[in-house]
């Protein structure tokens, strides 16, 4: 009986070692095209629908809201923060039920709700109505991650010209229209989407197989990790997740005011109404493809931390500028340059999830993370004040500074990850490959601190 395990324990960590090595590499790579055209469809028009629904009163506002309801600017920048107050209440109760049920149906469900939501804001009449729909717009989003943001300014200038259309206000036909087609994006996702690998329909065992062992050697993750307290506790007890929190909320402050306020900034470079609209989306297309590249470099060469320094310092330079010179051009073209600002988030993303083992602990640290970082989006809506105008210097020194204290944030995540892999290093009496890392439940519920685990840096 003890041969038998000892056979059994050296075969499971041949496996983990190298995880897809056994598989014919035209099955691997036939196995992850049918990955891509299953699930980034799916994530993409998803990401987009919570993007484009929660940055839509941006340009509702400059395309008549505040007028028709009347609102002063306190009252704008309160309907601008108090979304994230939804996300911080909810986010982190939302990973640990999104653990305990399935992706399969929570997701797509809250797609649902908060598509719904986002149509109601079509019938607000008063400040205080849309307070209390932007809440509960963010209280129904909590635990999605932004996406792409490219195309909200183009829908919402072409749905303006509803404006009149059975006597409703243009700016209230954007929130009807892109209500639903986020609604309508939740019901495709029932149908498409799966919890994990092990119960993908769309592929065969053996690329259920393959999936499922890239995974395990990429984010130290077994398939089927069951529900464990012990690892949720020590997401909390974990000084590391708090540094992580500090880095989301410094980096999510300077996003979300963006996202939130550009068209209403682009109007201080002197244009207005469907103008600034148009004006506020060129430069996400930037932003798109930085991102794009960022995530491929990442993929293949790896050094997070090198991309996460690189895209914060981009936007500090372009901040800098926005506060020292006058000429609108250049001012204008500088906002290109601020969409670098998408590489440290998208960056954190995949570093954060690498970095943090099993799959219970994750999902808390993550809630726990992100509600920090979605602080930041109360923040946000504070930063480019109408006084500030028409150059927001202001804001710009405040986005300025929570990026230099994201980057000391950073190093120290940095340094404390290399100086564990070092020292663990030392202690095995050799250096050990993040692929040799082991698995999942093997980890134990050290998670992350367990001695054979590794850090990407």
């Amino acid at each position: 009986m003890s041969d038998s395990r000892s056979v059994k324990s050296l075969e499971k960590a041949s496996i983990s070692e190298t995880p897809l090595q056994q598989y014919d590499p035209d099955l691997v790579e036939k196995t992850w095209r049918k990955v891509d055209l299953h699930v980034m469809p799916i994530s993409v028009m998803l990401y987009l629908a919570s993007y484009i629904d929660r940055a839509n009163i941006g340009n509702a506002k400059v395309l008549g809201l505040s007028k028709d309801l009347g609102l002063t600017n306190n009252q704008y920048n309160l309907a601008l923060s108090i979304f994230f107050a939804g996300y911080v209440v909810f986010e982190t109760p939302s990973n640990i039920i999104i653990k305990r049920t399935s992706p399969r149906w929570y997701i797509p469900t809250m797609t649902v709700i908060w598509g719904i939501v986002c149509s109601l804001f079509s019938l607000v009449n008063s400040s205080s109505g849309l307070t209390a729909a932007r809440f509960f717009l963010g209280f129904a989003e909590a635990g999605f991650l932004p996406g792409i943001v490219f195309w909200s300014g183009l829908l919402a200038t072409a749905i303006h010209n509803l404006d009149g259309v059975h006597g409703i206000a243009g700016w209230r036909w954007i929130f009807i229209v892109e209500g639903c087609i986020t609604a309508g994006m939740g019901l495709l996702a029932f149908i498409f989407m799966t919890s994990n690998p092990a119960t993908a329909k769309f592929l065969s065992p053996t690329e259920r197989e393959i999936v499922a062992r890239a995974n395990e050697a990429d984010r130290a993750l077994k398939s089927q990790e069951s529900f464990s307290s012990s690892q949720i506790r020590s997401a909390f007890t974990d000084w590391r997740t708090y540094v992580w929190s500090l880095m989301y909320l410094t980096t999510y402050i300077p996003v979300y005011s963006v996202v939130l306020s550009l068209p209403t900034v682009v109007t201080g470079l002197g244009y207005s109404g469907v103008v600034a609209t148009l004006m506020a989306t060129p430069p996400y297309g930037l932003g798109f493809v930085v991102v794009l590249v960022s995530g491929w470099t990442v993929d293949r060469y790896g050094y997070r931390f090198l991309h996460y320094v690189v895209g914060i310092s981009v936007t500090m330079i372009a901040l800098i500028i926005l506060m020292a010179v006058e000429n609108l051009v250049v001012r204008y073209v500088m906002f290109f340059f601020i969409m670098f600002m998408f590489i440290p988030i998208s960056v954190m993303w995949a570093w954060l999830s690498s970095n943090v083992a099993g799959s219970n602990k994750r999902a808390a640290a993550t809630g726990v993370i992100f509600s920090v970082g979605n602080v930041g989006g109360i923040i946000s809506g504070q930063i480019y004040r109408a006084e500030w105008a028409p150059r927001y210097v202001q804001g710009h020194a405040i986005n300025l500074a929570c990026y230099v204290i994201a980057l000391v944030a950073g190093f120290i995540l940095w340094l404390s990850y290399r100086n564990d892999n070092i020292a663990r290093d030392k202690a095995e009496g050799r250096r050990v490959e993040r692929t040799e890392s082991m698995l999942g439940d093997d980890l134990g519920d050290l998670g992350d601190r367990h001695p054979h685990f590794r850090y990407y840096l």
